[in-house]
């Protein structure tokens, strides 16, 4: 004896699935598609802001750098010409990231988007103020050194990175709140 098809059964099932797929297809698909574009647009502006960041230290290392006495005065005045490109390539970089700060913080949690907001207005304000290139050169480095390490999103979770991270947290907050408070 065969077993009896229901034919009622498959036919249903068929069409559930049916309309299943195609509500799925264009109600829910481009919520989940625009959702991962939101978010890989965030990742690659927190990388931007990183990469920023550690271009900011190395200009801000290069311009508070000191040269050795009994330096040839060629190599010196190479070296000094390299010190204003770097000067004037620290202001740049700091203009950019403070003309897209908003692009920037928003795409971190509260707490954190307020240190980023914080640290580029004092990136900004140690740059007007009237210390000289070296000083600011030299707040500028300390402050997008600790940024960089706490920005850095560790491949791997070791403890000691995050306790690396957390440390270099609470140095950007002392900083941007000292030279905040020197500024006011």
């Amino acid at each position: 004896m065969t077993p009896a098809i229901n034919w009622d059964v498959v036919v249903t099932g068929a069409m559930s699935g049916i309309i299943f797929n195609l509500a799925l297809d264009y109600f829910a698909k481009p919520r989940l598609e625009a959702r991962k574009e939101e978010i890989l647009e965030a990742h690659r502006s927190r990388r931007e802001l990183l990469a920023t960041t550690i271009r900011i230290t190395y200009a801000a290392a290069f311009v508070c750098g000191d040269m050795p006495d009994g330096v040839d005065p060629t190599v010196r005045g190479n070296v000094y010409v390299e010190q204003d490109r770097q000067y004037e390539r620290l202001q740049e970089e700091v203009q950019r990231l403070a003309d897209d700060v908003g692009r920037y913080a928003s795409t971190f949690p509260s707490p954190l988007l307020a240190l980023v907001n914080g640290y580029v207005t004092t990136l900004q304000g140690v740059l007007l103020s009237a210390r000289s290139r070296t000083e600011q050169a030299a707040v500028i480095q300390q402050l997008a050194g600790a940024m960089a390490i706490t920005l850095s999103s560790p491949r791997r979770w070791q403890f000691w990175k995050v306790v690396a991270r957390g440390r270099a947290l609470m140095e950007a907050r002392r900083l941007i709140a000292e030279h905040t408070a020197a500024a006011a």
